[in-house]
């Protein structure tokens, strides 16, 4: 499969040597406002090309991965947490910062810190938006596992975490489809959940 513009050559191959050959899956979407364009759904804006996704557990992904919900969406749409990749930020450094900001816990390499277990590939979308015209975007998923007992302490206000939740891998099929479904309840987030469903699917497929 081409690697899409919002997936750098240079660092795919970096990831795939030190984690392995990691999987791609590539979605074309058909996108309208206010997805892209409405407030809290800017997913392109300030130069962003792409996001991490990280699917955090407490020792086995098949006993509880981590799912969360933000103060601004829409009733009972829990999913697995992701923060986009800042101008000139890579990916690695991009999944520490924002494990930090939205569970206060450090990614590294001793037993208090939160292990980085699996590159687990990259799900590229082309979107293609009345207004926007086409635009690429793709979401790294990394497996990772959180140190014994610790607490989940949000650092960032902006992050607007509302909640969390701890559903076993094999429920995130189920997740997908509770995304999917969002804009049946709230129109305006139609889009937005289609295009979040489909890295749950990637994830409950690959994990």
């Amino acid at each position: 499969m081409e690697l899409t513009c919002a997936i750098e050559a240079e660092e795919w191959a970096a990831l795939e040597a030190e984690w392995g050959v990691a999987p791609r899956v590539h979605h074309v979407l058909e996108v309208d406002h206010p997805f892209l364009t409405g407030d809290h759904q800017r997913l392109v804006s300030d130069g962003r090309r792409a996001e991490i996704c990280y699917i955090m557990h407490r020792g086995t992904p098949a006993d509880g991965v981590l799912l969360h919900i933000k103060t601004i969406y829409p009733d009972g749409a829990f999913r697995l947490p992701t923060g986009g990749i800042h101008a000139g930020e890579s990916v690695l450094d991009t999944l520490a910062r924002e494990i930090y900001e939205e569970t206060g816990l450090q990614v590294g390499a001793g037993d208090d810190a939160v292990q980085v277990e699996r590159f687990l590939g990259v799900a590229g979308y082309e979107f293609r938006h009345p207004q926007l015209g086409k635009r690429d975007f793709a979401t790294y998923h990394f497996v990772v596992r959180m140190p014994p007992g610790a607490v989940l302490a949000p650092q960032d206000p902006s992050e607007m975490i509302a909640g969390w939740q701890w559903v076993p891998a094999a429920a995130l099929a189920t997740t997908a489809e509770t995304l999917a479904g969002v804009g049946d309840i709230t129109p305006v987030w139609r889009d937005w959940g289609r295009y979040r469903a489909l890295s749950h699917r990637f994830v409950a497929a690959h994990l």
